[in-house]
This record gives C-alpha cells, sequence and structure tokens, in this order.
C-alpha cells in the first residue's frame, strides 16, 4: 500500500508530528508499504497514493486533497471533536477519549503515541537514594493539575516520608519553582526540552507525575455540598474534568525508561493499567499519598517498571499498530 503525509508544520518537536506523521511514515517503509512526507506547499505530480493522510496542522485541506487525489481515501489525524468535513475518510485519534471524542465519523483507528525514538533503551535500575525524584515533562499548562492535591500530597511526602523533589521539563524556558499550583515545601528544578539529554535527566527521576484531570470541586465551591440521592448523586462524587484529547502518550515515555508512574482517573491510565493489573493511580492527597509511599520502595519500582515496559513491548509495538492500521484501512475504509 502506498500511503502519503501532509504536514504544514514538519518540526521534531511537535509530538503529532513526530509521531504520527514522521515515525508512522518510517515505521510502514520499515513494514514493506510505500510511504512519504509532503509538505502542504509542495507542488505533486505522483497522485497514485491509495491513502492519504493529514497531519494535525492542515486538516481543513481535506476538500483541497479531494480534487488532487480523486481516487485516493483521506485521513485526517487527530481532528478538532467540533470539526466535520465529509471529504475525510476516516480519522486517527491517539486514545479511547479521543476516539469518542471523534463521534461525527464513522472510521476511527486508535494508535497511541509511542515514542519509537525511546524504543530499546536500557530501563533504569532503581535503589535506594536519600532523595525521590519526580518527574513531569510535557505541555506547562497541565502545571496548573498538580493543585489541589498533587501538589498537597508531594510536600506531604517531603515534611513527613521523605525528602523529595519535582523535575519539571517543558519545551519552554520558565523557572516553574514559584508556580502557584506546584508544592511550595519540596525543591523544584526545571528543564526546556531542547536544551537537555531527556533520556538522562528522565533516567535519573524515580517517579513519573501525570496529571490530566482537573477536580472541580476545587475550582467550582458549590459543587462541594451538591447531594440528590433519588438522581445517585452524593457528596462523596468524583467531580472531574479532563479534555476529549487527554491520552496517555506522557506515561508511555516514563515506561520506556523503567520509570513507575502514578496515574490519575483519565480513562486511557486505565486502558494501561488494566493490561498489567497493577492500578498505581490516584485522585485525592491522600491516595497519591498511599502510592509515593509503595513506590518509596526501589524494589517495588523495579517491579513495576518491569511489568509497566514488559506490557508496553508486547501491546504497543510501533510495527504491529501500523500492520493493524493498514488492515483497518483496507477493510474499514477501502473495501467498505
Amino acid at each position: 500500500m502506498k500511503v502519503d503525509f501532509f504536514t504544514e508544520n514538519p518540526s521534531d518537536n511537535i509530538g503529532s508530528y513526530r509521531i504520527w506523521v514522521k515515525d508512522i511514515s518510517m515505521t510502514l517503509n520499515n513494514a514493506g508499504h510505500v510511504s512519504r512526507i509532503l509538505n502542504a506547499g509542495d507542488k505533486v505530480t505522483d497522485i497514485d497514493s491509495d491513502v492519504v493522510i493529514l497531519g494535525k496542522s492542515c486538516y481543513k485541506l481535506a476538500s483541497k486533497i479531494r480534487k488532487i487525489f480523486k481516487n485516493s481515501k483521506i485521513g485526517a489525524i487527530n481532528i478538532p471533536c467540533d470539526y466535520y468535513n465529509e471529504d475525510i475518510d476516516f480519522v486517527i485519534a491517539g486514545s479511547p477519549e479521543e476516539y469518542i471524542s471523534m463521534s461525527s465519523y464513522e472510521k476511527v483507528f486508535i494508535y497511541p503515541l509511542i515514542e519509537r525514538k525511546f524504543e530499546n533503551l536500557d530501563i533504569k535500575n532503581h535503589v535506594e537514594s536519600d532523595i525521590i525524584k519526580f518527574c513531569f515533562h510535557g505541555h506547562w499548562p497541565h502545571l496548573a493539575k498538580f493543585a489541589p492535591y498533587l501538589s498537597a500530597a508531594i510536600d506531604k511526602y517531603h515534611e513527613n516520608i521523605k525528602e523529595c523533589e519535582l523535575h519539571i521539563i517543558t519545551g519552554e524556558i520558565d523557572d516553574y519553582s514559584t508556580h502557584p499550583m506546584l508544592p511550595k515545601k519540596a525543591k523544584i528544578i526545571s528543564y526546556n526540552y531542547n536544551d537537555i539529554d531527556f533520556t538522562k535527566v528522565v533516567g535519573n527521576c524515580d517517579i513519573g507525575i501525570v496529571p490530566n484531570i482537573t477536580d472541580l470541586k476545587h475550582h467550582v465551591p458549590g459543587l462541594r455540598g451538591s447531594e440528590m440521592p433519588a438522581y445517585g448523586l452524593y457528596k462523596t462524587d468524583f467531580n472531574i474534568r479532563f479534555k476529549n484529547k487527554t491520552n496517555a502518550g506522557r506515561s508511555y515515555v516514563f515506561y520506556q525508561h523503567g520509570i513507575p508512574v502514578i496515574h490519575d482517573l483519565s480513562p486511557s491510565s486505565f486502558d494501561f493499567m488494566g493490561r498489567t493489573g497493577n492500578y498505581t493511580c490516584a485522585h485525592d492527597e491522600n491516595s497519591y499519598l498511599r502510592e509515593m509511599k509503595k513506590l518509596t520502595n526501589p524494589d517495588y519500582r523495579n517491579k513495576i517498571s518491569k511489568i509497566n515496559k514488559e506490557i508496553f513491548d508486547r501491546d504497543f509495538n510501533a510495527v504491529n499498530h501500523v500492520n493493524n492500521m493498514i488492515e483497518f484501512i483496507k477493510n474499514e475504509v477501502i473495501n467498505e
């Protein structure tokens, strides 16, 4: 099969390009298919592709691409949930949350955000240390989701269990040590993704933190006392909010490095934990603190990390997912 990708922003610093365009195209070629990456402004004369997939930045080009590639099926990567174009034949999403958000489209394939550059790493061997290092990596707005519970748990851990640090890796140059939503007592160390050896920094940490959830009771105090038993609503209910584009990609990177993760309540976290049988997850201050205490033991961290890596390599293998994607396109899109 011949698959073209179109992009308007071919930058390795952008995950949607790096993983869903560059890496998938490379994997398709490695698996015996034919794939190329084209910039949206390129003049294209070879238009015999079976499939044309639009990168996340150029989904609005679907109708224009349809006029050029008249005999090709058109795919789009993780488009906004409120955008619909009848010229798009199928969509690629990265998680159950994203799959559900694409309900306007009949044909949606889940391709997890698998970082091929971190394949075949020697995973960290956890040993006893004087300081526990928590690690966050990702887009800086997620830092607000540390409040109130995760930040409070880190500070309580620091004061009562063991000295700890929070290492933050983002794509922005900033010092997050005074961020209002982050811990106040534990030391905070900031890194710019583009200025570091990412594997070295992550491999020097002990526990991964991947917040996706916002607790509405923290931001909407009126929800605290709402109770309607006749409707099955109680004061102890979870009141949470998360993006419909939430995915587990940041957790995958920790698995690949041998760093255990304390997961939150986002559905894609449970998709993975259900495969491992280990529910290392939390939401409020006490549940985060409970998991932190358990992961203080380096032998336990090694055990969890080994299981996570084995399941990730088995179920999130890029070649297998590319072959599954091709079968999906053949059976569900081309031969519908």
